[in-house]
């Protein structure tokens, strides 16, 4: 009877690591595809790793914000190379993710979240997009050239700061 407790407990520990080493996988390869994308002015190729908020947020902004940018702008930044550092799990459907990003001209170290969604790992990344820039994504917004007032890069600088 000993020897089954033993075997048991053992095949218990052996299907924990194993689950715990799919989800670290699932939860590298969320973070990897997300941030390489990113990183690699891809916005559209990120949607699959990331939370229905997470595109609908901060993935539609990027969108519109890449179509005002000049691609001279961002082209010093690729090709972008991504290292995942290390996941810590904060629970059993949250992760946070830290990683390296290197380009021509910088180095960026960062975190990201990832959570469990219907048992799928999504990076979970909500921006604060400020007031001005806001009505950029709503519905209905002319694409063409956007002007700023005085008043509103000032509060957007102001915003920057804190």
């Amino acid at each position: 009877m000993k020897s089954f407790s033993h075997l048991l407990t053992s095949l218990l520990a052996v299907l924990l690591c194993t689950a715990c080493s799919n989800d670290q996988k699932a939860i590298e390869e969320a973070a990897y595809g997300y941030l390489d994308a990113l990183g690699n002015y891809h916005v559209s190729d990120a949607r699959p790793f990331a939370t229905t908020q997470t595109c609908d947020v901060t993935l539609n902004f990027l969108d519109t914000l890449m179509t005002h940018t000049d691609p001279q702008v961002y082209a010093k930044n690729i090709p972008a190379e991504i290292t995942i550092n290390e996941v810590t799990m904060t629970s059993d459907t949250t992760a946070t993710v830290a990683f390296h990003k290197s380009t021509p001209s910088t180095q960026q170290d960062g975190t990201v979240d990832v959570v469990r969604v219907d048992g799928k790992w999504l990076v979970d990344q909500v921006i604060d997009i400020p007031a001005p820039l806001r009505s950029m994504t709503a519905p209905g917004h002319n694409s063409g050239p956007r002007t700023f007032s005085d008043e509103e890069l000032s509060q957007m600088r102001e915003n920057d700061n804190h």
